[in-house]
């Protein structure tokens, strides 16, 4: 895995670098880790390098690590991100951006090494998809990359990361293939949701983190707001989520 530091004290950099290479260690983790005390130099390396995983600071010159955490996410929305700093007070914020951790300094070699078995146990879900026959072909679609799946004209549509992709089956048919993984919800008739992809929810709808809206169910709003409730929480306080 690559990993990024982000934090703009020297020795705070240096101990959980050591941290990381330890749990590399004891683990058999093969990782690539880059160190940066400047907010605006990372943002500009993330622009054109991939990392898996960010440890972010809150209090940075100029950018705090909730906007640079907005950024993350925007630009590469399966790059994890764990909060390492000495303030409480964000720590409501950060989880409602999916942090993965929020480790408060001074924090234990114990403590990094539950928040990375945590990031491994999230990573394994990169690995899932599913296969529908688009047209002529078969094309694989990788579970967290699908925002959410609606039905039209006979035809199941899986909006997706990069595109839109249409199965002439039913709605019927195709749900079953989504029942493993707790993060789809059904919303709405023939709708279901992705929930790592909601942002928010207002009134009857929820709103996606690229801005779309979905319905909810009018008669079942109070049992989907619940579930999405529980879903939030169990992700919150380490829940293993496939």
């Amino acid at each position: 895995m690559t990993i990024a530091i982000i934090d703009d004290s020297s020795e705070d950099i240096s101990l959980l670098y050591d941290y990381i290479c330890r749990y590399c260690n004891e683990h058999k983790v093969h990782t690539s880790v880059k160190t940066f005390t400047s907010e605006t130099a990372f943002l500009n390396a993330f622009k054109t390098e991939k990392y898996d995983l960010v440890f972010l600071d809150i209090f940075m010159k100029d950018l705090n690590g909730i906007q640079i955490a907005k950024a993350i996410k925007k630009l590469n929305s399966r790059c994890q991100v764990i909060f390492s700093t000495s303030s409480k007070e964000h720590a409501i914020k950060a989880f409602r951006l999916h942090a993965l951790d929020y480790l408060l300094k001074p924090y234990t070699y114990a403590q990094l090494e539950d928040a990375l078995n945590c990031y491994e146990n999230a990573a394994a879900k990169f690995t899932h998809y599913i296969e529908l026959k688009e047209g002529r072909l078969q094309t694989r679609i990788l579970i967290p990359d699908i925002m959410y799946v609606d039905y039209h004209n006979h035809y199941i549509q899986v909006h997706s990361l990069s595109r839109v992709i249409r199965s002439y089956m039913s709605f019927g048919d195709f749900s079953p293939l989504l029942s493993p993984y707790r993060q789809f919800l059904w919303c709405y008739r023939n709708c279901m949701v992705n929930m790592d992809h909601v942002d928010s929810w207002e009134d009857s709808d929820f709103i996606l983190k690229n801005g779309e809206r979905l319905p909810i169910n009018k008669a079942q709003r109070k049992k989907i707001l619940q579930t999405y409730a529980n879903y939030i929480f169990d992700y919150v306080n380490g829940g293993v989520i496939l």
